[in-house]
């Protein structure tokens, strides 16, 4: 683990530990607004305002990691947060993964071999060309210069999508089918620079299905395993339906008045061990999802009905209790009747 230290408002940090990616959760949505945009604009690398500095201070905002101030300028930011997040990473732009990727590839033998067959056209058609001009004058002559693979991209690349049926613009496609591309852009960059990239997921369940997110978490932690170079945050709204394990528990972040990342998950289990109203008979899988079934609910008033199991309203109370966080969480529990219960055993 190495400490991190992201500046959220003048002097005012969020202090955690970091070893590939963190998990953001809890109630306060407040909290992770703050964060987000501290993320964004530390990504602009311009000077800060006059309104900016009320914020942040004169110092800019202030980014650490492993002890180490991070400049704006030398850290490559990402963000995903909408369709048009990764559309825009693979479409032709400047700067972005898909124009690194061909930039790269210009240097390749094949592609410098076949330049040099378009420039050599080129000269027999600069040939061609003057013969005609020298048909009206003996004073003019032209010249049409040599092509560069860049001009070439620039000019008359246009990428899409195929499919069994039909060709589609790239724009026209949901984000969830371009992922596997994007996953192989983002290695290969990481790969090929071998500097540290820090990408931030903003709401997944707003732009992804459940399955295409979980294939992205899990190419995202595989990534960050082989290369060392990527770290991630994952910022959501309401419970993803991600297969966590108790190596998740240490990574998430509670974000509530306050905050608090979560201990390793032995202390986390005896901690809920030691306050749970009765024996604690769940087994390890069965408390890790119950937590982050009712993360997103952590330091929130719930009353009424709620469609939270009794179990999971139980762990809730816990750890609101062991955060001290002083919230109602009753719920009207509506019972099945006998009939009800023997209609839902029955097989289909």
């Amino acid at each position: 683990m190495t400490n991190l230290k992201i500046e959220y408002e003048s002097g005012q940090f969020i202090d955690v530990d970091l070893s590939d990616y963190l998990l953001f959760v809890g109630g306060q949505n407040d909290w992770k607004r703050k964060i987000i945009r501290s993320l964004k604009r530390f990504n602009v690398s311009k000077t800060l305002d006059e309104l900016e500095e009320g914020i942040y201070g004169e110092n800019g905002i202030e980014f650490y990691y492993n002890e180490k101030q991070l400049k704006s300028k030398d850290t490559n930011f990402m963000f995903l947060e909408d369709n048009k997040s990764i559309y825009n990473q693979l479409s032709f732009t400047k700067g972005n993964l898909m124009y690194q990727e061909l930039l790269e590839i210009q240097h390749e033998v094949d592609i410098t071999r076949q330049m040099e067959i378009l420039n050599n056209e080129l000269i027999n058609l600069e040939v061609i060309l003057n013969e005609h001009l020298s048909q009206f004058s003996n004073s003019i002559g032209s010249s049409l210069g040599s092509l560069l693979f860049t001009d070439i991209l620039k000019n008359n690349l246009s990428l899409s999508y195929f499919t069994e049926q039909r060709d589609y613009p790239l724009e026209m496609i949901n984000s969830s089918e371009l992922l596997d591309e994007y996953v192989k852009l983002l290695e290969s960059m990481i790969k090929r620079d071998e500097e540290m990239v820090w990408l931030a997921i903003i709401n997944p369940e707003s732009f992804m299905e459940p399955h295409d997110f979980q294939y992205l978490f899990e190419e995202l932690k595989r990534l960050s395993s082989e290369t060392k170079q990527l770290k991630f945050f994952v910022f959501s709204n309401r419970s993803l339906e991600l297969p966590y394990t108790s190596e998740d528990i240490g990574k998430t972040i509670l974000l509530y008045d306050y905050y608090e990342q979560m201990p390793e998950y032995e202390i986390f289990e005896q901690s809920i061990e030691r306050h749970y109203p009765d024996e604690l008979k769940l087994s390890e899988s069965e408390i890790v999802s119950s937590f982050y079934r009712i993360s997103h609910l952590i330091g929130e008033e719930i009353t009424g009905d709620s469609y939270i199991s009794e179990k999971d309203m139980v762990l809730l109370k816990v750890i609101n209790n062991l955060l001290e966080i002083n919230v109602c969480t009753e719920t009207s529990v509506q019972t099945l009747s006998q009939l009800e219960k023997a209609f839902l055993k029955e097989n289909n």
